[in-house]
């Protein structure tokens, strides 16, 4: 949905806010009056637009309509805001579309002289009644672009709805479960360059870099998977999108069993990625930044030959850098994905490709003496070989149907194949750094892992309304199947750095074999139903799904293992409408891990089950500008598994955990050209079977990004953002010898809009200070960067 918020009028009376006479003066304006003027319509006549809308709120539908129309369109926000359009499907002009949009209300569409269009409430009509837009204040072009907005499916930093979670387009605020949605807008304006970048802006996440591979995220404690448009997948390629390719990100927080059967306690991380548009757009995007990063990148967008039902998009990234901070050789990411859709009033059938190349050098780290304590500084050079790091070639396609069967039924199909190749390649610390003379062992290794998966989804979709009651009802089946083959190098050799400050050369590292394949064959299926529901004041969100999970592994040395494993796994969610701007919600959600994890021996762990309570509070003030949720949860978990620390590569069992905690995520726009994305998150982890073993989770965590358009009649279009990210103290592994202290980074950005183009410039790290992220491993001990700048120019036609 294309959308950009403007300023608005909130009538106190109508929206049932304290005080009498009050009011928040602004007034909408449709996005097309920041690149037509209206004489230009009065000259012209109408013509008719094909529209494709799906059910939003009629505030979001009607500026659509102005964009896509070429109509200027004003109306006074009180009378819109608690008001959902229904879906629009057809050619109609700017006129007729408003009409439509306005079917069911008590307000209807005008015209003015001018050509302009206006909405008003009924009782307003007179004979000679005209809207005032033409003594509007003109709108000025928004610091965060068109395009983002486009994307992002949101208003400026806020997002209306979550395109995976409950498959419905409920508003976030009627769905009783925290949700969190970081949209194009806010990653835009942040420069970020990584799904470790975004997430920042999510409470109850944690990034914890891997010395080989990407990143693993831990979202209330336990370690989250990450999703690609709603699919569980195989492999890292997805947490490789990069964000030019990203239209949001979503954090379902909690069992998320309805969505992804194999699903964590945690919660479960969502990349959506950007779709076509009908409406053209073309985007040119290069970057140049610290350790001779070079960026380039194109988006385009819009219909083929002139139809207006076959869509297309196309995005090709490209990035490399010199070396990175610590001296490894530079990263090279390669993305490349065409996207086919067609789409009239009954079918939506979407066809991509996604090709991804990429080499990831060692990350950044730091490491613990054996005495206890860490080294608290950066290390400017390699602790292995310069071309130590991982690899990636993944080929994905995706087909999705969406065919409505009649006015209330849907029918929904989405299928995705995958295949990955990965390698990793390093040498790796094998303890810690002596306190004498700073020596090192270290050791290398290969290893080389292929994925192949196949995932399908199929649902009906039922839409009814009862009187005031109205009903979302979905039965589904989905099935994923993954093969993986890991083929572990035995020619491993260890080395000695006899001081990692003095100079050394280390040899590339060991490869070529012999290999010693692992082979893992696993098929999991799942029923699912779910009833999702509103009745005045009352949402609700039922579902249960039954799982079927079979699995087959050949390990050298220990045969032949496989298991078949079933759970059902029921939720529950109610939420209740305190006002119209603050609802109250809580929930009950379980989930169900299959146990993979291998005995040193022969054998699988238990499966692991998790069951979370949840209440919290959502609210929007500010006529919808400002979204706030709050939320307190308790997730128990049984039958963890933990590493073996005697036989790598298997796993102990170790009882159960409980996380609580307590989370506030805030996004909008609080004043005139501020906008902010902020969250604080309370985390207490525990694990019963062994409550003094120290937590590798900081307790309290906190962020707040703001930006501000700066008001400029001279120089129109310029901004600036401050960003504050904080940690708080944390250890590293089962003891307390070793500590990372609480750490604030503080990023800043500079920004120049206008029509057609934009500059950013992002500071990082902006103090350069010594960060930390979370490990498990005294040896290894992943580092934020210091200070890093990226310029990065757009150019849109």
């Amino acid at each position: 949905m294309n959308r950009v918020k403007f300023s608005r009028v909130v009538d106190m009376k109508k929206t049932g806010a304290r005080g009498s006479g009050i009011r928040f003066s602004a007034v909408a304006l449709s996005v097309a009056q920041l690149f037509w003027v209206a004489s230009v319509y009065a000259q012209e006549t109408p013509s008719k637009h094909v529209y494709h809308l799906p059910s939003a709120t009629l505030e979001s539908t009607l500026l659509e309509i102005g964009k896509a129309g070429g109509q200027p369109i004003s109306f006074d926000a009180a009378l819109v805001s608690k008001l959902r359009a229904a879906p629009l499907e057809g050619n109609f002009t700017a006129a007729e579309a408003v009409d439509h949009a306005l079917l069911g209300t008590d307000l209807e569409r005008i015209t003015n002289p001018d050509g302009s269009l206006a909405v008003r409430h009924k009782s307003n009509s007179t004979p000679n009644a005209q809207a005032v837009s033409a003594d509007l204040p003109s709108a000025t072009l928004p610091l965060i672009s068109v395009a983002a907005q486009a994307d992002s499916g949101g208003n400026g930093f806020v997002s209306d709805s979550s395109s995976s979670y409950a498959r419905t387009d409920t508003p976030l605020s009627e769905t009783p479960k925290s949700v969190q949605v970081i949209n194009a807008a806010v990653i835009q304006s942040q420069g970020d360059q990584s799904l470790a970048d975004i997430l920042r802006n999510s409470s109850g996440v944690v990034t914890q870099p891997g010395p080989l591979g990407v990143p693993q995220f831990v979202v209330r404690g336990f370690a989250a998977p990450v999703l690609s448009d709603g699919q569980v997948t195989v492999g890292s390629a997805p947490s490789l999108t990069p964000t030019i390719a990203i239209s949001s990100v979503e954090v379902l927080k909690g069992p998320s069993a309805i969505l992804a059967g194999d699903s964590p306690p945690g919660g479960v991380v969502n990349i959506v990625t950007k779709t076509p548009q009908a409406e053209a757009f073309h985007e040119i995007q290069l970057g140049y930044g610290t350790y001779g990063d070079k960026q380039a990148a194109i988006d385009s967008t819009g219909s083929i030959g002139g139809n207006s039902h076959l869509l297309y998009r196309f995005i090709l990234s490209d990035e490399h850098s010199g070396q990175n901070g610590m001296g490894y050789n530079g990263l090279k990411h390669l993305f490349f994905s065409p996207t086919i859709e067609w789409k009239d009033a009954n079918t939506d059938l979407l066809l991509n490709y996604t090709h991804t190349v990429t080499h990831d050098p060692i990350p950044q780290f730091t490491l613990g003496y054996d005495t206890g304590d860490i080294y608290r500084h950066y290390i400017d050079h390699p602790l292995g070989n310069v071309n130590d790091g991982f690899d990636t070639n993944s080929d994905a396609v995706s087909l999705k149907l969406e065919q409505k069967l009649n006015s209330n039924i849907t029918f929904v199909s989405h299928t995705t194949y995958t295949k990955d190749h990965e390698l990793q390649q390093a040498w790796t610390p094998v303890s810690n750094l002596s306190s004498v003379g700073n020596s090192l062992p270290i050791l290398s290794f290969q290893t080389l892992y292929d994925y192949y998966s196949w995932s399908l989804e199929d649902y009906v979709k039922a839409k009814y309304t009862i009187g005031d009651l109205k009903t979302t009802t979905l039965v589904g089946w989905d099935l994923l199947r993954y093969q993986a083959t890991q083929n572990q190098t035995n020619n491993v050799n260890f080395d000695m750095i006899q001081n990692i400050f003095s100079s050394f050369t280390i040899p590339t590292a060991a490869g070529g074999g012999p290999y010693s394949p692992i082979n893992y064959l696993s098929t999991q299926s799942g029923l699912f139903i779910q009833e999702q529901f509103n009745y005045n004041r009352l949402h609700g969100l039922v579902s249960v799904r039954r799982d079927q999970y079979e699995d087959s592994d050949a390990i050298p040395g220990f045969g032949y293992d496989s298991t078949h494993q079933a759970a059902n796994s029921p939720s529950v969610g109610l939420m209740y409408q305190i006002t119209s701007d603050i609802a109250a919600y809580g929930n009950y959600n379980s989930s169900f891990v299959p146990g993979t994890a291998q005995i040193y021996g022969g054998g699988i762990l238990p499966p692991e089950r998790s069951k979370q309570a949840e209440v919290g509070l959502k609210a929007n003030f500010l006529g919808d500008k400002l979204s706030v949720t709050t939320s307190a949860y308790r997730i128990s978990y049984s039958n963890q598994n933990v590493s073996d620390p005697i036989h790598p590569g298997f796993s102990l069992a170790a009882g159960g955990a409980v996380s609580r905690g307590f989370e506030l995520d805030i996004a909008g726009e609080v004043a005139k050209g501020l906008n902010i994305i902020g969250n604080y998150t309370y985390n207490d982890y525990v694990q019963p079977y062994n409550p003094t073993v120290k937590v590798s989770l900081p307790k309290n965590s906190a962020s707040l990004w703001t930006t501000y358009n700066i008001p400029s009649d001279k120089f129109p279009g310029f901004g600036v953002g401050l960003g504050l990210f904080y940690a708080g103290d944390q250890y590293i592994g089962t003891t307390s010898e070793y500590k990372i202290p609480n750490q604030v980074e503080t990023d800043i950005g500079i920004f120049y809009k206008r029509k057609n183009y934009s500059l950013n410039l992002s500071v990082k790290n902006v103090f350069d200070r010594n960060l930390y992220y979370s490990s498990t491993d005294s040896s290894y001990i992943p580092m934020g960067p210091g200070r890093t700048m990226l310029l990065t120019g757009t150019y849109d036609f």
